[in-house]
């Protein structure tokens, strides 16, 4: 019988769901809490495997989403194209007075250069392009990620303001979310099941590959052998935050994991507890031990 079972910590609320009492999955979570309580941030964790066996700590914390928002843009652009009011192979331009700086490419690209719809989505997840990310908010709209997010019940997450929109930012706008709203979300690319599935078969894989296709690894893979496993995830940042949420898959299995950290005086500190995480990850999924 499934059970919830809770603990208070370290002063963090841990949270395991498993069938039965499962120590390897105990015994786990105590390296992910010695890694958590080394981090002189705010940890938000949340991990799914394949078996619905959940780990959490404050993963319902709503954050500073960073770069981490580009997830629920992607999905409300591809509901947008299944429901047949945009095609993924239209294209578009971009203004030079639209380009905006921080990460990405296409700000430094010609000026007649022109781009499929899924060219910009691409942009937007495996460079983390601001200035690809923008133009699709143009094409969809802010409310069709306000739909989406309500649809999909993610409570935590919100799309206020542009990539790099300063102005908006010191005027309070800021775009939020929460660990266990990007594993919900992550979680939409592998339900297969056509009575639950919010996506097509043909949607979730193309969203699946550009994820795939994540040129930023010095995360959660920083230390995890690709060769062996494979991860399709999003990473973000700003001054005092540090995120990465993905999808691993080894074999027939399959994990889900969201860290999310703020409140860092020193940026480092925040990108090696995702690393030290990661590695802890692929040791979970592979089932190796080593204590």
């Amino acid at each position: 019988m499934k059970r919830l079972l809770g603990q208070i910590k370290y002063g963090k609320w841990w949270q395991v769901r498993m069938m039965g009492a499962d120590p390897s999955l105990l015994e786990w979570k105590e390296r992910v809490q010695a890694v958590v309580d080394s981090t002189a941030g705010h940890v938000s964790f949340m991990m799914e495997d394949e078996c619905g066996r959940q780990l959490q700590i404050d993963a319902d914390t709503q954050k500073k989403a960073a770069s981490l928002i580009k997830i629920p843009i992607l999905m409300a652009a591809f509901k947008q194209v299944e429901a047949g009011r945009l095609n993924i192979y239209d294209r578009y331009s971009i203004d030079k007075e639209n380009r905006v700086g921080g990460a990405g490419v296409s700000q430094f690209l010609d000026g007649g250069t022109s781009f499929t719809l899924r060219d910009l989505l691409t942009l937007m997840i495996v460079v983390s392009d601001n200035t690809a990310t923008n133009k699709v908010i143009d094409i969809i709209g802010l409310s069709a990620v306000a739909e989406f997010c309500a649809e999909q019940g993610l409570k935590s997450t919100r799309l206020e303001r542009k990539m790099m929109d300063f102005k908006a930012a010191t005027a309070g706008l800021e775009n939020k979310t929460s660990a266990q709203d990007m594993v919900a979300c992550l979680k939409l690319l592998h339900t297969e099941d056509s009575k639950r599935a919010v996506f097509s078969d043909m949607s979730r894989q193309t969203m699946l590959c550009i994820l795939g296709g994540q040129q930023l690894l010095d995360k959660l893979p920083f230390y995890m052998d690709l060769d062996s496993l494979k991860i399709a995830n999003k990473t973000g940042e700003l001054a005092g935050v540090e995120h990465d949420c993905g999808i691993i898959t080894f074999g027939g299995k399959k994990l889900t994991v969201a860290v999310l950290v703020d409140d860092l005086l020193v940026n480092y500190s925040g990108k090696r507890a995702i690393q030290e995480i990661g590695k802890l990850v692929e040791e979970y999924i592979k089932g190796i031990k080593s204590f």
